[in-house]
């Protein structure tokens, strides 16, 4: 936007003021805000406090209650250029500015209006706009006062035209508008800076007195309505054009935030809404159940004394739709919530919650397998009141519920009337994945219903190398649902724990037992990082059932780290990259001769890769399995013929192994930490080396941590 040009007879204007005295000096000792913060600025009552809001949460704090003036502060607006907050004092008719203290200091202007106030303003691109229903919208340049606090600004009616009510407006950060909400309609309207000619954009389904309203970087409106504090937020994003175009602009209620009167709002439209240093807890179930802030998932300020389980949650920047929840990042703490009995339709169920305090819980589980929480019935609990430690609660399961897994959300708060979504000024939120089993059904897990195993294979078959046996390690764990004796499904879910491979390698996992043609296609779905795929993974170019998971590992290795989560100095690697479930359904009435859990987990080559000397880019022909596991119908059995030091031997079922025992793939029943790149296995774990000769007779714990060489072990 230009600079507004000072008119002309403005400087005998100034000299006049001069020396008639009354010109206002502002103090040249305001200290500008550091930075652009995230927090949004409430302004209210007579004299002036000014409350921090934390959007995400609705929770506010008391910044300061004394500005300086005895005086009521309105119309605010953030400059980001300069980094001050400009207001209008409507108490003595004049503009002020408040720096990071909140102490406000006057500011010269020329041909400010004495027979209305304001109550509605904002600052863009140093300009400070104000707006009057029925009198217009003005603007003032600010810039000056970079070099001259005492500059006198001379004021700019843009028109005269304001025909609609607003409390508050807001610039937003990327399009250069203004917008706003009639107060009596509850419609948002955009206005032209330049013109001030306002626009219609469509109904948001609230009235009321909006008195604040904010932008943040991404383009989300949100406004404080003052009746009751509420905030929602507007999705005015760049994304969603094609919604704004067509008018659809509901206001979702976002937090609740405090009651207000004779308040504004300022906020940094750029700033993100969550600080870096985040003290919120999100949920983490997939996608569809409204987890991320964008969808306006459940989010808690941590208080330092409400959570669920053990001990307090980390802080998070947003939802981690996937099966891993959070545990894989920071603190684990998903461990408040446990199913004690069987879910069945129809039946009463037992779930034991463990609360640090006494609060509410509020519960849905998806009945329906719909992938949301809001039809009837789904909520379990309503503000159920807990007391500290160990609260075992009963709840009936819907009649109508679907047989299989499915999710639930459980929040725990000192708020009531909390939602499946939106923010909380306190507690915890934790998403947990259950089965529900009905007549004739019985369920069993592999390790257990809740932790992982650990698969873990070195690439150099046939040959050992370093056997650091890093270049695959994947976690995952089975859930099979029986009907009357039968799998009925088989659910898999795991993410990749460490890439530590040069070679790229694919990882599956072959239901032995099964032919391709006993999986129910139509059903069978393979969900990875919160996303269904297209295709469920189920091999076509096999007789067998095998679900392949990816074809090449070496694709979710990080950008600038050669390997992923094998080396405690590449600090990227930290984040898991790749999570999956996949839901197995058999046809009904087939009768599997299905291998029993863990299923037979593998890795292969990728195709048109390179995989060692000996190999010509050997692709689905080479794999390996753990040890006397055969390997598939797509193996290379001439590969068997005495290469390297592999001891495999159809006749005698041996395969994968060499004449020292030594396999070319562990599994292993715990999250087991595997070792750093180039460690080999013995010099991590030296009680392996007696496992192996002794052909698992002797140290059948070598692998605990507790028998680890210090600083061998990659630990997240």
């Amino acid at each position: 936007m230009k600079k507004q040009m000072l008119p002309q007879g403005t400087k005998r204007l100034i000299v006049s003021l001069a020396l008639s005295g009354t010109l206002f000096s502002a103090s040249s000792n305001a200290v500008p805000f550091d930075t652009c913060p995230s927090k949004a600025y409430l302004f209210q009552s007579n004299p002036v406090q000014v409350y921090g809001v934390n959007l995400v949460t609705g929770s506010t704090s008391l910044l300061q209650s004394d500005t300086g003036m005895n005086v009521n502060i309105n119309g605010v607006g953030f400059d980001f250029d300069n980094r001050y907050i400009y207001g209008y004092d409507t108490s003595n008719k004049r503009i002020v500015r408040l720096g990071s203290d909140f102490q406000a200091e006057v500011v010269n202007t020329s041909g400010l209006p004495t027979d209305h106030t304001f109550y509605v303003g904002d600052v863009y691109e140093s300009v400070y706009y104000l707006y009057r229903t029925g009198k217009g919208l003005f603007t003032i340049d600010i810039s000056p006062l970079a070099s001259d606090s005492s500059a006198v600004l001379p004021v700019n009616r843009v028109t005269t035209r304001a025909v609609v009510s607003l409390t508050d407006f807001a610039f937003h950060p990327s399009d250069g508008k203004l917008y706003g909400v009639d107060n009596g309609s509850g419609a948002l309207y955009s206005f032209n800076a330049s013109t001030g000619q306002e626009t219609y954009i469509g109904d948001t389904g609230e009235t009321g007195t909006f008195g604040a309203g904010y932008f943040d970087v991404d383009g989300y409106y949100y406004v404080s309505r003052n009746q009751d504090g509420q905030i929602y937020r507007i999705d005015l994003s760049p994304g969603n054009a094609a919604n704004i175009a067509a008018g659809i602009v509901p206001a979702v209620k976002f937090a609740d935030g405090p009651n207000s009167n004779q308040n504004d709002g300022a906020r940094c439209a750029n700033a993100p809404v969550i600080d870096e240093d985040s003290n919120i807890d999100f949920g983490d179930a997939p996608e569809s159940y409204s987890t991320k802030l964008a969808d306006n998932g459940p989010r808690h300020e941590l208080d330092g004394s409400t959570w669920l389980g053990s001990g307090e949650p980390d802080g998070e920047q947003d939802g981690r739709y996937n099966n891993l929840a959070d545990d894989e990042v920071g603190n684990d703490d998903e461990n408040g919530v446990g199913f004690v009995t069987a879910v069945e339709p129809g039946l009463d169920s037992i779930v034991r919650v463990n609360a640090s305090t006494t609060g509410y819980l509020s519960a849905w589980i998806d009945w329906n397998q719909d992938g949301d929480f809001a039809d009837a019935g789904e909520q379990i609990f309503t503000d159920e009141s807990l007391s500290a430690g160990n609260n075992d609660l009963v709840f009936t399961a819907d009649i109508n519920a679907l047989v299989g897994t499915t999710w639930s959300r459980f929040r725990f708060s000192q708020q009531t009337g909390l939602d499946y979504f939106g923010g909380s000024t306190s507690g915890e939120v934790e998403d947990h994945a259950l089965t529900v089993t009905g007549d004739g059904i019985t369920v069993r897990y592999y390790p257990n219903a809740t932790g992982y195993a650990t698969v873990a294979f070195e690439d150099n078959w046939p040959y050992t190398t370093d056997y650091d046996m890093n270049d695959v390690v994947v976690r995952y764990r089975v859930t099979e649902i029986l009907k009357n004796d039968q799998v009925v499904k088989s659910k898999i879910d795991g993410y990749l724990g460490a890439v530590g491979a040069s070679y790229h390698n694919g990882f599956a996992i072959r239901l032995k037992g099964v032919n391709r043609d006993d999986i129910d296609s139509a059903t069978t779905r393979q969900i990875q990082n919160g996303e269904t795929l297209a295709s469920s993974g189920l091999e076509l170019i096999s007789n067998e059932a095998i679900i392949i998971i990816t074809n090449d590992t070496s694709t979710f290795k990080v950008d600038g780290c050669d390997f992923h989560r094998t080396l405690s100095s590449c600090a990227q690697q930290e984040d898991v990259q790749l999570n999956f479930t996949v839901h197995v359904n058999y046809n009904s009435g087939t009768t599997t001769g299905l291998m029993s859990m863990p299923y037979d987990p593998f890795i292969f080559a990728t195709d048109n890769t390179y995989h060692g000397d000996g190999f010509t880019e050997p692709g689905r022909k080479w794999e390996v399995h753990l040890p006397n596991y055969e390997p598939t119908e797509q193996f290379d059995a001439d590969m068997f013929a005495g290469l390297g030091v592999d001891v495999s031997n159809s006749n005698t079922g041996v395969y994968f192994k060499t004449a020292q025992n030594l396999p070319w793939a562990l599994l292993i029943n715990d999250e087991w930490e595997w070792p750093l790149e180039y460690i080999d296995l013995v010099v991590a774990y030296p009680q392996f080396a007696t496992y192996a000769e002794s052909s698992g007779e002797n140290a059948q714990n070598w692998f605990e941590s507790q028998y680890a060489t210090p600083g061998k072990c990659y630990v997240p």
